[in-house]
């Protein structure tokens, strides 16, 4: 399996899947709505929703000069459940799951703070097993729309990275709490002329006391709050 993986560096949907905008500053990205954010001095934001907030946070990051449609693919493991709204089991008692697959349009442009777009994947409830882009996980999907209208349409040219792999929970590739970005750059030595990488930022590593309140957090808890 080849797998970028770099160590550097609200829409609410019935699937609780929520959007974040971002904007860069040096070698992190901050929230780009300022009343969102969590500071103390220096200006420092979390990056990651761990170790506080049980998402994965999955980021389309645009340093091309076109606009690019992300298309993100989430599979996660959810309970079966019956006619009776009852959790099914097997013969051994065990829980009965079955892999359910998610896909969001992360639609990115070339200028100003549009070019990084995230989307939220709680992980509590129902792990989150795979992340990867296109539309079914495949190397012949086409894992970015590019040069198109923007936002609402895939009308741009297709392409596809049959070398990168969707990243899996139980091979370590990631867990609850990080997250993970996907680069789109100029690269005229591959077909359409557009690169992809993904890097992992860990969440185990983000501290968890800030000057302010933690985004994610207050996230999880506002989300948790609705469920009540």
């Amino acid at each position: 399996m080849r797998i970028y993986k770099h160590l550097h560096s609200l829409f609410v949907a019935a699937t609780l899947c929520t959007v974040i905008s971002f904007t860069g500053c040096g070698s992190t990205f901050g929230l780009f709505n300022s009343a969102f954010i969590n500071t103390i001095s220096g200006g420092v934001v979390p990056v990651t929703p761990g170790p506080g907030a049980a998402f994965v946070l999955v980021r389309g990051f645009n340093e091309t000069n076109q606009n690019v449609d992300f298309i993100v693919t989430i599979e996660r493991e959810e309970l079966e459940i019956d006619d009776n709204g009852q959790f099914q089991v097997d013969e051994s008692g065990n829980f009965v799951t079955r892999p359910t697959r998610e896909t969001v349009q992360l639609s990115t442009f070339p200028q100003g703070l549009a070019n990084d777009l995230g989307v939220l994947f709680p992980c509590n409830e129902s792990p989150v097993t795979f992340v990867g882009l296109g539309e079914n996980l495949l190397p012949t999907d086409p894992v970015l729309f590019v040069g198109g209208a923007g936002a609402g349409g895939q009308t741009g040219f297709g392409v596809t990275a049959p070398n990168l792999n969707p990243l899996s929970f139980a091979a370590g590739n990631f867990n609850c709490g990080d997250t993970i970005v996907f680069r789109a750059f100029t690269n005229p030595g591959v077909a359409g002329g557009i690169g992809v990488q993904t890097f992992l930022q860990d969440g185990s590593l983000q501290p968890s006391i800030f000057g302010g309140p933690n985004t994610f957090v207050n996230l999880q808890d506002f989300l948790s709050s609705q469920n009540n």
